[in-house]
Order: structure tokens, then C-alpha cells, then sequence
């Protein structure tokens, strides 16, 4: 009997440990995962397209999110200043409404990046998103080369860094 109670409290450890602590989280130096989404247009997106062709910075982004909609300026200014050298951003609406929310949205809060439509959270599922905003900056390499969550000033002003290193040289 007391083996049997040890063994369900071992699973019971176990359990409760892979619930709070992932097996596995992306970080920089991690392959960027692939997702095929639609954009506001409909028209469909391949990452794997794309990896190896520019920098892209990946936003995960809600209409309703505080720091998103603060954060989003700073993430237009780096397009706008990039967006010529081989740089480019895909903003992740993770809104459950999908179009029904983002395109209203944004035909009053015009933006200069790329809108895709994550409304089942497929990508924020492969990219294991757990709070929002979340950025992932990924490399020629296809690498993720930059990671921040949450919106702070100085992880904007860090890949405008590493952007300038590595598109203005």
C-alpha cells in the first residue's frame, strides 16, 4: 500500500512540474519555427519563405493590449528605418475575434507593417508565446537572434542596435 501511494504522489510531482515549468521555451540561437498564416488581405504568408531572405521581427500583438498598442510606435520606427536593408516586421494579431477585430482596427489605426492573422494562436502556439507583446527578432540564419516579452524601451533601442550592426555595414 505504501508503494502505491508513493508512486501516485510521484506522478503527481511530476505532473504538477511539467505544468509549471516547460519542458522546452524558444530562446535566442533556437531555430525559428515555421507557420503559414493569412495577412489582412487574405493572402497567405510562409515563413519559410522568408527565413534567410531578410531580418524579421516577429510581434505578437493584440488590439486590446496596452503595451502592444505602446510599443507598436517603436516597432514602426524601426521598420521605417530599416525597412529598406533587408528588414522587414510581421505584427501577429493573436485577437480571438481575428478579421471581425483587426481590420476595423486598423483601418482607424493605420501601420506600416505587415499584419497576419493569428486568431487560433497557431504561431503563438509554435512560438510559445506566454504574454503579449512578444518579440522575436530572427536572423539570416533563420535563428531567433533577439527575444524580449513585454514592452520596454531599452529592447526597442537593443534591436535597433543589433540592426544597425547588421544591416547598415
Amino acid at each position: 500500500m505504501n508503494n502505491k501511494l508513493t508512486v501516485i504522489a510521484l506522478i503527481i510531482l511530476i505532473l504538477t512540474t511539467i505544468a509549471v515549468f516547460p519542458l522546452i521555451a524558444l530562446d535566442e540561437g533556437d531555430d525559428a519555427p515555421a507557420f503559414v498564416l493569412t495577412d489582412i488581405e487574405r493572402n497567405y504568408t510562409f515563413s519559410k519563405k522568408l527565413y534567410g531572405t531578410q531580418w524579421l521581427l516577429i510581434d505578437f500583438y493584440a488590439t486590446w493590449c496596452e503595451n502592444c498598442n505602446a510599443e507598436l510606435p517603436h516597432v514602426e520606427e524601426l521598420n521605417t528605418e530599416f525597412g529598406d536593408k533587408g528588414f522587414s516586421v510581421l505584427l501577429m494579431a493573436t485577437d480571438n475575434e481575428g478579421l471581425d477585430v483587426v481590420s476595423p482596427f486598423f483601418k482607424q489605426n493605420p501601420t506600416t507593417v505587415k499584419i497576419l492573422i493569428d486568431k487560433y494562436q497557431k504561431a503563438s502556439g509554435v512560438f510559445e508565446v506566454e504574454a503579449l507583446p512578444t518579440m522575436f527578432l530572427i536572423d539570416l540564419n533563420g535563428k531567433v537572434a533577439y527575444k524580449t516579452v513585454g514592452f520596454h524601451e531599452e529592447d526597442i533601442e537593443e534591436l535597433r542596435q543589433i540592426l544597425s550592426d547588421n544591416l547598415n555595414g
